[in-house]
Parts: C-alpha cells; structure tokens; sequence
C-alpha cells in the first residue's frame, strides 16, 4: 500500500507543471516527501489476482494532508516478477482513473474525464476537459502529458487553441 500512496502522489505532483502560474505546490499534500498517511475510502474494492489488478470503484476519494482526489473509479494495475519462491512479487505497473477527477488542495485544481499514471516511465497523461487552476489563474485543454523524471509537461487542445487565463497577484 505504501508503494500505491507514493505513486498516487507522484501522479498529482505532476498533474500542474504545463503552465507557469498554474503549478507550484499545487498538490504538496501528495508529495512522496510527505509523512501524512494515505487515505483511500471507496463503496468498493475488488481484487482480481489472477488479472493482476486492484479496483477501487464508488465515491472513490484518495486524501493525504489536505489534498483529495476524488473520482468514481480508479484501477491499479500490478507487474508481477517471480522470485526464487515462484510466489512471485507485485509492483504497481499503472494507475487507471476513470469516470471522472478531481484533484484539489487548498485554492488548486485538476479536473479531467481520465488520467493514466505509468509508474515505469513515470508519464502522467489527463484526457478529456482537462482544466488546471490556481485561484483564479485557469488553463484548458483536452489532453494534459506530463513526465515526472524530465519534470516537462504539455497541454494539447481540443481541436483549436489551449485556453489559459493567468490572473496577476493571485494566489
């Protein structure tokens, strides 16, 4: 579970470097720095061993200090690798959110229909409506692709031009 808290961290740290004013410490609370435990409360969990795969589906909300995601379903895809025992070990391969997020810590926000986190290359991807703020500075788009070794980000339109609003003195 400790790996699941780091990566679901490492997902929001990313989810705001595209825009200069949009990001900062938007989603601390999640930072893989930080001590405060991980929260995960949803209707349901199933565990489908076999598939290598846990999902967390329902009112899912993901808190750690005073940052939330929250979402109606959210999948972690397990890599598995045998060990001498032939038991064979889990490490979380990629996250799946679906159904809608929203990720908010004090006056920040990240909204997307989806996002995919891929733990091996470490690439954040948010699709569908994604809008990105701080107080009242916003940016939209419809794809958001974000790396967190490389700490470079992107946000592509829907067919015409990123829309961001960057709104002097706000917080």
């Amino acid at each position: 579970m400790i790996r699941l808290a780091f990566v679901i961290g490492s997902l929001l740290l990313l989810a705001l470097p595209a825009q200069a004013q949009v990001s900062g410490g938007a989603f601390s609370g999640f930072s893989g720095n930080s001590g405060d435990p991980i929260a995960i409360d949803a209707d349901e969990l199933e565990v489908l061993d076999e598939q290598a795969k846990a999902i967390f589906s329902g009112n899912v909300k993901v808190r750690q200090g005073a940052s939330l995601i929250t979402t109606s379903r959210l999948v972690v895809h397990y890599a598995r690798s045998s060990g001498s025992s032939g038991t064979g070990a889990n490490d979380i391969d990629r996250l799946v959110l679906t159904g809608g997020l929203v990720a908010t810590s004090d006056n920040n926000t990240a909204t997307a229909d989806s996002g995919v986190y891929s733990v091996k290359t470490e690439n954040v991807v948010l699709e569908g409506n994604v809008v990105v703020s701080q107080g009242e500075s916003v940016a939209k788009g419809c794809k958001l692709v974000a790396n967190l070794k490389t700490n470079v980000a992107k946000m592509e339109a829907c067919g015409g031009r990123v829309r961001s609003v960057f709104t002097p003195g706000s917080n």
